[in-house]
């Protein structure tokens, strides 16, 4: 039967696994599905265990450093499905990721990530209800902010690179979370899988879709049903909305992909959780090429003509919440299943890549198709084994913060990478 956790019984939840630590079992999940809030992650208690794929409350294994709010990480009883609340924003999401990647209490060499969130919805490439897997995740508030009324007239933003003057120039100062770039085939794959859903929709919300039909053939997308898509997803901890706003970080998506990307849901978390995944690959502690990121559209990001930014935001009801919530579900089930029922022909061993994976450093090896190339050679970084690996490793760190400055340097006095 569905479970719904109120609170206190998620705090005798937390007292039971508590005690029961240090009786389980070392768990090995095939997938662990990551919400990022309340309603996100209640979903998938509330009706996986209709999947007949086992209950996701069979097991509630706490870990230290989690969030208070969600201090709990659901598994089945086999352990081969688990699911985690990480909370809300870049800082929450990446802490909260880091207490699960260093837990005792898992092995996740071979779990496939499932990060799987409501978001904000381009109408130029979805529509509110739809379904998109990304192979980019792009860091897009990561710049220089001035405020739109201190600007000159004829500028289309605000948001300046850093170590730039202008709008969509390529930032010479990087600090590595930019740009994250995910398994393509692994995204394929998941993309085929949800394809299966049957996703939800109402005509409230198609109502308020059809008033984008006045901005012509580009927002097509806006006024068809809900529907699985390939496009990528613009990570800010503002929550923006407005054409202004996100044409700029539409251009940024772009940009910063070297014409690659295309932005069309907004997220909070997806860097911050991604450079955890990273920082663990390196470490050996999971595997960045099993990491899926899905987002369904809960709102657009931008008004039709007849509102305006501010009536769009805070005076309209698109009825798109619990459509999104409920496509989240429809289509990340379908995902699970696939892997779980494929697990010993494909997915044990890996999807191997046939992109670059990683960040925009290079740091898992390879080379990036994006920003200024690996800073290791193409080497992949090593983790610390001992005293003196770390020592050794600290010293190529340095190395690496030389050549980077070498390249801030270089760059801003060129004026190189412009688009």
């Amino acid at each position: 039967m569905a479970m719904l956790l109120t609170p206190i019984l998620t705090m005798l939840l937390v007292a039971v696994a508590v005690h029961a630590q240090s009786f389980h079992r070392v768990i090995s999940p095939k997938v662990m599905i990551i919400s990022m809030f309340e309603p996100e992650g209640q979903i998938w208690l509330d009706k996986f265990s209709y999947s007949g794929l086992g209950n996701l409350t069979s097991q509630a294994i706490a870990t230290p450093g989690l969030s208070m709010l969600y201090p709990l990480v659901f598994c089945t009883q086999s352990g081969s499905v688990c699911q985690l609340t990480v909370g809300e924003g870049e800082i929450n999401s990446a802490v909260s990721m880091t207490a699960l990647v260093l837990s005792r209490s898992f092995n996740l060499t071979q779990t496939y990530f499932l990060l799987a969130g409501i978001a904000g919805v381009n109408p130029r490439h979805a529509t509110i209800g739809s379904v998109a897997f990304a192979r980019y995740a792009v860091q897009v508030a990561l710049q220089y902010e001035i405020d739109s009324r201190s600007l000159p007239q004829d500028w289309p933003t605000g948001y300046i690179p850093y170590g730039r003057a202008h709008p969509f120039e390529y930032p010479c100062i990087t600090y590595g979370t930019e740009v994250f770039e995910l398994n393509a085939n692994l995204r394929d794959a998941a993309h085929g899988f949800a394809q299966r859903a049957q996703l939800q929709d109402a005509q409230e919300t198609r109502n308020y879709c059809l008033l984008y039909s006045e901005m012509g053939p580009p927002y097509h997308t806006a006024v068809m049903p809900p529907s699985v898509v390939k496009c990528d997803s613009a990570t800010s901890d503002v929550y923006y909305t407005g054409g202004r706003l996100a044409q700029a970080f539409e251009n940024t998506t772009s940009l910063w992909t070297n014409g690659t990307g295309v932005y069309c849901m907004s997220a909070q978390e997806d860097n911050g959780i991604l450079e955890v995944l990273v920082r663990a690959t390196i470490e050996g502690l999971v595997d960045f090429s099993r990491v899926i990121a899905m987002r369904t559209g809960s709102n657009f990001d931008r008004p039709p003509p007849s509102r305006t930014d501010w009536e769009h935001l805070t005076h309209t009801n698109q009825n798109g919440f619990h459509i999104a919530i409920a496509n989240l579900y429809a289509a990340g089930i379908q995902v699970v299943r696939g892997i779980l029922a494929d697990w010993d022909c494909t997915f044990a061993r890996g999807v191997t890549p046939s992109n670059y994976i990683g960040d925009i450093f290079g740091s898992l090896g390879g080379h990036p198709d994006f920003g200024f190339g690996s800073i290791t050679g193409g080497r992949k970084l090593r983790a610390a084994e001992s005293r003196r690996g770390r020592r050794r490793d600290n010293r190529n760190v340095v190395s690496l913060a030389g050549v980077e400055m070498a390249r801030r340097r270089t760059f801003g006095a060129k004026g190189a990478m412009k688009m």
